[in-house]
């Protein structure tokens, strides 16, 4: 197994971070019925373009400089795939949110993830602080493994992948469907 650092959310050498097929649900994702642009995949967010660049906090700037070797200004100059995986003082992930990919697991101090709607593949396995995740629902592949505190995923059922691997307080999954 490859143990270098991935900008790929909670994968090291599979496509998807699924990891136990008991906790992981899959649904559908529907199609384009335009026939001009029917050979083009479906985009879960809008076009990076169309997006208001958001200020990133001092703080975040700091960080994902440290990690890309970039300095970032706004949500506009952040690159498509962000591991910012174990960085122990990341507390502000707000700007983060039009990432196409975020690994953000074991991340201790973040709390609040209701920026990251927009984000296509989450990683906050490990995440202890993250108890809300009802703005995630557009998320198609989320890992919230060892989330602890999380308690209600209702607002989950259009996730495609979802890992709630050892998070002992979800104790219904029925609003999930398939």
């Amino acid at each position: 197994m490859d143990n270098s650092p991935s900008t790929t959310c909670c994968t090291r050498s599979s496509s998807t971070f699924t990891t136990s097929p008991t906790a992981t649900t899959s649904a559908s994702s529907s199609t384009s019925k335009n026939t001009a642009l029917a050979h083009l995949p479906p985009r879960a967010t809008p076009a990076k373009s169309l997006l208001p660049a958001v200020p990133i906090s001092a703080e975040t700037r700091v960080i994902v400089a440290r990690r890309t070797g970039q300095e970032c200004l706004t949500s506009a100059d952040l690159p498509a795939r962000l591991d910012l995986s174990k960085c122990l003082d990341l507390e502000d992930v707000s700007a983060l949110g039009h990432v196409r990919e975020l690994d953000l697991r074991s991340n201790v101090r973040i709390t609040d993830v209701s920026a990251l709607g927009g984000v296509e593949k989450l990683c906050l396995s490990h995440c202890h602080g993250v108890v809300d995740v009802s703005a995630l629902g557009p998320v198609q592949h989320l890992n919230l493994r060892s989330c602890r505190s999380i308690t209600d995923v209702s607002a989950l059922g259009g996730v495609e992948q979802l890992d709630l691997s050892d998070c002992a307080g979800v104790v219904d999954v029925s609003a999930l469907g398939g």
